[in-house]
């Protein structure tokens, strides 16, 4: 038996599976494959239509249910769900556009919410806007003989629309393929050939052992402990998942291991993307060299990210005696984290490495969230030349963590050499 689908603002004989008959046409589509994020909406938005739960599809519970957010989340700071429905609708613009997709069944969103709209293609026609362009060229065909315009003045009119059309259909166009500051920082990775090494810290009890100072620095460098452990903080797998998203939907393979479980061939083997900080000796040990790293002050128990040029500071530090659990809460102190990121061309491995780890889990959290969401990259694409893939580039953020949740993330610091 043929399942109906829901009356609320679809047409009664339409029915469920022809609208994810077109729902798949849309996702399978060029102009969708390559936004995740709009896949992801778009689908979600027509189910709950279908299953009659319109009044779910509110802009918190798509932050919550598409894009990750935690169900706090402040939206006049996190435009997350407003960008991404700006971009959904100017694809499905593009899509329906196409002179071969006009006749199929039209998937749009009702203007100034987030619920989408089925039609047929008639009835698009039928609902053409009846003022400007449109109106005059509806108006002069109504006219008697006698009071008809010139022709000409049809071509006119006509003419403009056309101009209107192709100019608005190449600023979609260009706004879509332009390169934002989230595509040019993983350009690099995405440029190189090959699958992408996703390595992950698997040392979960931390902090790190100190080892012999070198060369009389003031702080030694710190090695994770030895015991190694197949699973992985909640953090660190919430921005596994979010890089993996970026990459993939860019049609880069990711292989997955453990970081116990890659060797420095492999690491050679083409780009890298590290996971963890003092939890992955390949993200201590590659980062030594750099301006910003990770260092273990054993005295005063602090594990911090050390600036080159301001050696002394511990600013940007996180107490290893202190508690980990239900921190931050109302009653607790104000309790902050700190993140490297770090984006190096590598002279041992060869190839493009990135660095994401936190100096305790809310940090590493919050890294992969500022490395995959457009509207927060756009807080450095004015400060680095994010396009200037043979330079290293680091990136210190902060975040204030709330009942036990990481903050949106903060730039303290950007070096590029």
């Amino acid at each position: 038996m043929t399942e109906t689908a829901p009356q609320h603002g679809i047409p009664a004989d339409l029915t469920s599976e022809m609208i994810r008959a077109q729902l798949q046409l849309l996702t399978r589509d060029e102009i969708f494959r390559a936004s995740k994020r709009s896949i992801e909406f778009l689908r979600f938005v027509v189910e709950q239509t279908l299953k009659g739960s319109e009044d779910q599809i509110k802009e918190r519970t798509i932050g919550m249910e598409v894009f990750g957010r935690s169900s706090s989340y402040d939206t006049n700071l996190d435009h997350i769900v407003r960008t991404a429905a700006t971009e959904l609708r100017k694809r499905l613009a593009i899509y329906y556009g196409d002179e071969k997709h006009r006749a199929e069944l039209r998937i749009s969103l009702l203007p100034g919410s987030y619920i989408p709209r089925f039609m047929y293609a008639h009835q698009v026609a039928q609902e053409a806007p009846e003022d400007g362009v449109f109106a005059n060229l509806h108006a002069e065909s109504d006219l008697s003989p006698s009071s008809k315009a010139p022709r000409w003045r049809n071509w006119k009119a006509a003419s403009f629309l056309f101009a209107v059309v192709l100019v608005t259909g190449m600023c979609v166009w260009f706004w879509l393929h332009s390169e934002t500051p989230e595509y040019l920082f993983w350009k690099p990775v995405l440029d190189t050939p090959g699958p992408v090494l996703l390595a992950v810290g698997d040392v979960p009890h931390g902090p790190p052992l100190p080892v012999a100072a070198v060369d009389n620095q003031n702080s030694p460098p710190a090695i994770p402990q030895s015991d190694s452990s197949r699973s992985v903080p909640f953090a660190d797998a919430v921005t596994i998942a979010r890089v993996v998203g970026v990459l993939e939907s860019h049609g880069k393979k990711v292989l997955i291991r453990r970081e116990n479980a890659s060797s420095f061939s492999d690491l050679r083997e083409g780009p890298v993307v590290l996971i963890g900080a003092f939890n992955n000796e390949w993200s201590l040990r590659l980062t030594r060299q750099l301006r910003f790293t990770l260092a273990l002050d054993a005295e005063n128990h602090l594990i911090y990210i050390k600036d080159g040029k301001n050696p002394s500071s511990r600013a940007w530090s996180w107490g290893t005696n202190q508690p980990t659990d239900h921190v931050g809460g109302p009653s607790g102190p104000v309790l902050h984290d700190y993140a490297l990121i770090s984006r190096i061309r590598n002279s041992e491995t060869g190839h493009i490495l990135i660095v994401i780890g936190g100096l305790y889990t809310y940090g590493t959290q919050s890294a992969g969230e500022f490395l995959t969401d457009p509207q927060l990259m756009q807080a450095i694409g004015k400060t680095a030349r994010l396009g200037a893939g043979n330079q290293n580039l680091q990136i210190v953020l902060g975040t204030t963590v709330t009942d036990g949740t990481p903050g949106p993330p903060r730039v303290l610091a950007v070096s590029q050499e």
